[in-house]
This record gives C-alpha cells, structure tokens and sequence, in this order.
C-alpha cells in the first residue's frame, strides 16, 4: 500500500472524511485530529514534511477501511479520485465468496456495458422506446471514460468508476460542449432504475403486468434497458446502489434498489413487449379517451386505451395520439358522450411514450 500513499495528498484525505461526516476537533502534535462517533478518531498531517507523515496516512486509511469493511485499495482510490460516481452491482452468486461463475461475470460485464450504454442514449437523445443502430462516439467516448473496480467479500460487487465529466475529446471533429457529462448520465440512469423498479413492482399486481412500464418511459425506461436488467444476472436477484463524487454533492436520495426474480421475469417480458411495440409501424387504436392534454406550445393529444392493432399483434394499451385542434375538439366531446374513438398511423419509436400519429383521414369518432 505504500506506494499507493504516496501519491495521496492529506487535503484529499481531509476532503474524503469530511464527506463522510468525521469532524475536525482540534490539533495534536502538528497533525489534525479527526473523529467519527463511535468509530475514534484519526490522526491527518496538513501537508508531506515529516518522516512519520506516510505512517499517520497509512494508519489513518486502514482504519477507514476497517471502519467501512471494504479493501483498503478501495478505500485509497475514493481519496484519491473525488470526482468519480460510482454504481455498484451485487450479485447473488453460488460460487464461494468473491467469486462468480465464469459465463456469469461475462453476462453481468456485458449487462453493465449495456445498462450504461442506455444510460448515455437516453441524455444523448432523450427517452425512446427502443434505441436501434450503432451508438454515436459521444457515447463511445463515455463508455471509454468508465473503469471496472474489483469484487469485494461477501458476494460478488462489480464498481463502475464514471468519472463526472469527461475529459475533451482529442477529435477537433468534437468539441468540448459535445461530450457527454458522467454525472448526467449517472443521474439519468439512477433515475430510469428506480422507474423500472417501480413499474417491475406494480405489473405484478395487474392481469398485464407489461402495461405498467407505459407510464415510466418518459423516466428513462426502455425496450432495451428491461431487457438489459433482465440478463445481467440470468434471472438471479441483484441490487445496484450508487456513492455520489463528493467533489460535486448531488441532492438525490442514494437509496439502493433491488431487482428480485420475479421483478426481472417481468422486466425480460415488457422488454419484449415495448419492443414489438416500437416495430409495430402502422397501427389502429380504437378505445375510450383516458386523458386529455394540450399544453403551451405543443400540439394536442389525447389519450386512447382500447385495443391497439398492428400487422402481426394485438395488445391492451393506452396510446397517446397526437391530434390536430379541430380533432381534439372532436375527442374532448366524445369523452363528454362516452363515445369510442378510431385512429389509424404510425406508432413513433423516437418519443418517450407510446404515441401515434393519425394518417389524413385516420382519426373518427364512432
């Protein structure tokens, strides 16, 4: 570890036991003294000058390590790196602890990869329902950006260090604005699990439990990020929690979520279900108004659930159709008149909800 404290610099010790509320009491002997109730106190040299200041460094970050029961290793790179997000995957593995089953880890890396990818199209390009192509070089450059930590004791951990910006990119075909921020990404992504959790949790209590994840898409949640959850850890339960840089605080709760079997059973069917939704092309929806929505500066729509059709498939779905003034003047009285409506076009992949745009002539009241 020796070499490791070598490059630590006693601010960034500080900065780190500040950020995890030990507090500054005083001085002794020239070196700053700082405690955690319960946990004692640590002894911190305010700068490199005196042969002892390695041994006060070494004491102080295994007894944080001890304090915190992670790796001492660990522990040295959070001091050393402040502006580093970190998601963390625990799988609940068979094997011995601190290890996993070789096809395992190769599914749960690449269900990372995939995961963080999704992440980065959703704050490159907004929320869709499906993400289809090769993905831009923003978001290469972001995946390059992000280091795989070591597993810990006790079950298998896999850490992904996102650093919070990215570095510029030496392209002069990409400037610095162009690059995609590690914190937005992370944040989108805390964002879009905690959605997918939540919709996992309400389909097991309805008869299509696919139809609950319609209303988290604009959340992040999407054709491939269920399906993503679902195969990371071939059925088995995992939990992802997230540590926040502490050079930049962020003010979201950084409460773990988990994902049980059944929860990622439901998540592989409505990552097939939203799937075939988005190649459903040209589509009829005929049903009841549910919602009706028309804000400042965007076209009308409404809300349809009935029963929607397409070339090979026939679903139970709500379905917002994008409508003209005179049309939603139509929908708004029908849903007066409890009448049915009938529109017919094609279902946009592109937009964080299921929407469909009428052809001319597409849209009746019955």
């Amino acid at each position: 570890m020796n070499d490791a404290l070598s490059t630590i610099d006693p601010d960034d010790l500080v900065g780190y036991l500040s950020s995890r509320g030990w507090r500054h009491e005083g001085s002794w002997r020239g070196a700053m003294v700082w405690r955690l109730d319960a946990m004692g106190e640590v002894l911190v040299p305010a700068r490199r000058e005196y042969p002892d200041d390695d041994e006060l460094l070494e004491a102080a970050v295994r007894k944080l390590a001890r304090c915190e029961e992670r790796p001492e290793r660990e522990v040295l790179l959070d001091i050393a790196e402040p502006a580093i997000d970190t998601p963390s995957f625990r799988l609940e593995s068979e094997a011995p602890s601190g290890t996993i089953p070789l096809p395992s880890a190769v599914k749960a890396v690449q269900g990372i990869h995939d995961l963080l990818k999704i992440a980065a199209q959703t704050v490159e390009s907004g929320p869709r329902l499906l993400f289809t192509g090769q993905r831009s070089r923003y978001v290469d450059n972001f995946l390059h950006g992000v280091r795989l930590g070591t597993t810990r004791p006790g079950s298998y951990i896999f850490d992904a260090r996102v650093p919070i910006t990215q570095p510029p990119s030496r392209s002069r075909a990409i400037s610095w604005n162009d690059e995609l921020a590690g914190r937005d990404v992370m944040i989108g992504l805390y964002k879009a699990l905690h959605a997918a959790a939540d919709a996992a949790t309400a389909g097991a209590e309805r008869h299509d439990p696919t139809d609950a994840f319609d209303d988290h898409l604009q959340d992040g949640v999407s054709a491939n990020l269920c399906t993503a959850l679902s195969e990371l850890s071939g059925n088995r339960p995992f939990t992802v929690s997230f540590t926040w840089a502490r050079a930049e605080p962020v003010d979201v709760t950084s409460h773990s979520v988990g994902f049980s079997a059944p929860m990622l059973r439901i998540l592989g069917a409505a990552g097939k279900d939203l799937e075939r939704l988005a190649k459903s092309g040209h589509a009829t929806v005929i049903g009841e108004v549910e919602t009706l929505q028309h804000a400042p500066g965007e076209q009308p729509r409404v809300k349809i659930r009935g029963e929607f059709r397409s070339r090979s498939n026939v679903f139970r779905r709500s379905i917002w159709v994008v409508l003209d003034p005179a049309d939603y003047q139509r929908a708004f009285h029908a849903q007066i008149q409890k009448r049915r409506l009938r529109a017919s076009g094609e279902l946009d992949p592109n937009q964080g909800r299921l929407e469909l745009r009428p052809d001319p002539g597409g849209f009746e009241v019955l």
